[in-house]
């Protein structure tokens, strides 16, 4: 059998090898020994020498020594933790025994720490060194379902950081987290990072159009209001159902007044915000329920649209984490308030094994906190943050480095470490595991073109819960405005102008219903073209994926305008696209090739910012418009128009778990309209948000108008041996619509007569929306361009 100190003689040099070849017979255990025989031929013959660091070549494979093990079933580890340490080890660690009949433990190593050379100069890519760590995970079909995994280190019990211990685990003290060791993580970030993690010059709220923020003043205990902020922590929270105090007109006076928040009452989570940020010697403290005029519409639009200002120059991020309202504190703050326990398994004299609690990334994805709307921004807009977590345990992440408090990862010559990664585990049914840099948590806006940006932050978005939904929009703002400033994007109603024609294209990733209706107008509060108009997660096809057709090198290219289209109560916009015919380029703007995203496009000198298309707009927002989403609700369209009946031919792949919910029944082919009754010929696939009505009603003909030609279906709309057969562009995106009639039209002509009066434009505000027909998204999809052969009916629509 291969033992871990020994080399090989796997003729594969694959990243997977077990500790025993399966024709071998069954290992005797032996009770009366303090290991069973799997780990005694495995994890009993490690050395502290064993986890690094190793000099390697980056990147590259794990030391050909050191294979991934398996150690059986779940189940014979959990019968086994009586007597054998390493199983005892595993068993205490495991945060569920859940299908522990099937999952198989196994044992892969992993890449950890990766240091620069000395001095943090680096030399040849032979210069670095890494550490390993030893990563125990359930094998099964569906692994999910079992147990999390569990990182094994060698422990050190050193007070102080030394060469030896760096990417160690540390103890911890059990009933409360280290103030002191919090302090210096702010400290070592600010003195080896500087200005990548923290602003190190005064900043004024006049960028944004904004005369002042408001801050908790922790010295005088009062409010105090500040064009040129000092340097304050931030809080970010989950209101929940807890009881929140609010500043309104009525009290904020005498909270501007020395003292004027002694008096009230807040939650456990302010009230321990307010006792770490003192902690850790703040002055100043911004909370959102203290800092924003609750009751004032005009003060919260204001506030709300310096929010992009407020977490990217706040100091520090306090993220209270620990659970679902306002009241849940911050476990470990205080003595007493955590029981936290380290699992450790003695080796040798000369090693001790200490399994790691789940990294901040992993530690956040379970929590309520990272399910809501509004934390959604507060996390990518913030530059540091201080995690605290259910389990009392706290984490520390900023944009160069990952650290928490088991785990020593603190020095300037830091790479990368485990943390960082995303890391897939080598797996019997699929292809050898790897490692992959996880990107910043922030806003990508450096080589990432904006069309790839914008579609995964509206997926994770929306995917969120928000408890008012009046502020779908508002609570993706301040992403949104970065986005804007970075690549001078105008956006209306959250979709960005430069690539609506795209941005139309959004799609449900599982049921979704229409927002409720604005109690002053008696019409939705954000029209059904958006994403904002609608509760529930969506997303953007993948622009990357081709089912069969020639790359595309410029991904923009794979949606070409074709209706006309202008926003209401404005002459038409030309399409923005026809920049990317062929030819030269406008001045200042230059082509990038890239591995992932194809050809972007750069402008000037801003080499490292990304375009999706050598466009920007010719109306660049002033300091007073901070808010980029225009409350215009009407696009105005001229178009074709047809008639379809929606099928159950359905020519996509088949599903499986990593489809969208709403593909299993939301998804329906489209054919002929009456009186042909038949499914075929299939003529295209639509995928609708409420698909539950239209079930019974296969055999009515719906309404769809052409948006854009489209490079060809996805691999949900068809399957890669049909879709490869046809030519580049043989397709339409369409959508499904529905006329507005009655009271509801009536309801949206008064809207639009005040909008349109209201406006600058030299547009007759009694003509066009009076004339042309009102309609609302119903669904998006895409057809064959020979399926509208014959129909050549043209309308002027108002889509709201």
């Amino acid at each position: 059998m291969a033992l871990a100190e020994e080399p090989s003689s796997d003729p594969t040099a694959s990243t997977r090898w077990s500790y025993r070849d399966p024709s071998d017979p069954p290992l005797a255990d032996d009770p009366s020994r303090p290991f069973c025989a799997s780990h005694a031929a495995t994890i009993a013959r490690l050395t502290r020498r064993t986890f690094g660091p190793h000099p390697i070549g980056y990147p590259t494979d794990l030391p050909l020594s050191l294979r991934d093990w398996h150690f059986g079933k779940l189940d014979d580890v959990l019968a086994r933790r009586t007597w054998c340490r390493a199983c005892a080890l595993v068993s205490n660690a495991v945060d569920t025994v859940a299908y522990s009949a099937e999952a198989e433990v196994i044992a892969c190593w992993v890449w950890d720490g990766v240091l620069t050379s000395e001095h943090g100069i680096p030399k040849d890519n032979a210069g670095d060194t890494a550490t390993l760590r030893l990563r125990i995970a359930p094998e099964m079909v569906g692994w999910e379902s079992s147990f999390e995994p569990i990182d094994l280190v060698p422990l050190d019990i050193s007070m102080s950081a030394t060469e030896k211990s760096i990417f160690a685990g540390r103890p911890v003290i059990a009933d409360h987290f280290d103030i002191e060791l919090v302090e210096s993580w702010i400290k070592n970030c600010t003195k080896w990072h500087g200005s990548e993690c923290v602003g190190v010059t005064k900043w004024q709220t006049s960028e944004w159009g904004v005369p002042f923020i408001r801050l908790i003043s922790l010295a005088e205990n009062k409010l105090i209001e500040s064009a040129s902020p000092p340097p304050y922590a931030a809080l970010s929270y989950v209101w929940g159902s807890a009881p929140v105090f609010q500043i309104l007109q009525d009290n904020i006076d005498s909270l501007l007044k020395p003292g004027g928040l002694l008096s009230q009452s807040f939650p456990k989570s302010i009230r321990d915000a307010i006792s770490l940020a003192r902690a850790l010697h703040f002055n100043y403290l911004w909370i959102d329920s203290i800092c924003i005029i609750q009751d004032s519409s005009s003060d919260k639009y204001q506030q709300i649209s310096i929010m992009d200002g407020i977490y990217s120059r706040a100091s520090l991020s306090i993220v209270a984490a620990a659970g679902a309202d306002a009241n849940t504190g911050i476990p470990g703050l205080e003595s007493g308030s955590r029981s936290l326990l380290q699992h450790t398994v003695q080796i040798s004299d000369d090693l001790t094994l200490v399994a790691l609690h789940p990294d901040s990334h992993r530690s956040v994805a379970e929590t309520s906190w990272n399910t809501r709307g509004w934390t959604y921004q507060e996390r990518l807009l913030s530059r540091r943050c201080l995690f605290s977590f259910p389990d009392g345990t706290v984490g520390f992440q900023c944009t160069k480095a990952v650290w928490g408090e088991d785990y020593r990862a603190e020095t300037p010559y830091l790479v990368r470490c485990a943390p960082m990664m995303d890391v897939s585990l080598n797996r019997s049914w699929m292809n050898p595991g790897g490692i992959r840099e996880r990107g910043s948590s922030n806003v990508r806006t450096r080589r990432t073109p904006y069309l790839q940006e914008y579609s995964r932050l509206v997926e994770e978005y929306t995917g969120r819960k928000m408890t008012f939904v009046g502020d779908r929009l508002l609570g993706i703002n301040g992403v949104l405005d970065v986005l804007r400033k970075e690549f001078n994007l105008r956006f209306i109603q959250g979709l960005p102008l430069a690539i609506i024609h795209m941005a139309l294209l959004w799609q449900p990733r599982n049921r979704l219903k229409r927002v409720p209706k604005n109690e002053k107008t008696g019409l939705p509060r954000f029209p059904s073209w958006s994403w904002g108009g609608w509760i529930g997660s969506v997303g953007y096809e993948n622009w990357n994926e081709y089912n069969g057709l020639p790359e595309l090198e410029e991904r923009a290219r794979r949606v070409i305008p074709f209706s006309k289209l202008g926003i209401m109560g404005s002459t038409h916009l030309e399409s923005v696209l026809t920049s990317l015919a062929e030819g030269e380029l406008s001045a200042g703007w230059s082509k990038v090739s890239t591995a992932s995203d194809g050809i972007c496009y750069v402008f000037s000198n801003r080499v490292e910012t990304y375009h999706s298309i050598p466009f920007i707009s010719t109306i660049i927002p002033g300091p007073s418009e901070v808010v980029p989403i225009s409350q215009s609700t009407g696009l105005r369209l001229r178009t074709r128009v047809a008639r379809f009946r929606l099928t159950n031919s359905i020519r996509g792949i088949d599903m499986n778990r990593e489809s969208a919910a709403i593909e299993r029944r939301g998804r329906f082919g489209l054919a002929a309209p009456s009186p042909a009754t038949s499914d075929e010929p299939w003529l295209g696939t639509i995928l609708l948000p409420i698909p539950a009505q239209y079930h019974s009603r296969l055999a009515q003909d719906y309404e769809f108008i052409i948006l854009s030609e489209s490079y060809g279906f996805s691999r949900q709309e068809l399957g890669l041996s049909f879709a490869s057969k046809l030519q580049p562009y043989d397709v339409f995106d369409v959508m499904m619509i529905r006329r507005v009639t009655g009271d509801e039209l009536e309801n949206y002509r008064a809207y639009f007569l005040h909008e349109t009066a209201s406006s600058t434009t030299d547009i007759n505000p009694n003509s066009w929306h009076m004339e042309n027909t009102v309609v609302e998204r119903v669904g998006v999809g895409r057809m064959l361009k020979s399926a509208w052969e014959g129909s050549d009916a043209w309308d002027d629509f108002v889509l709201v």
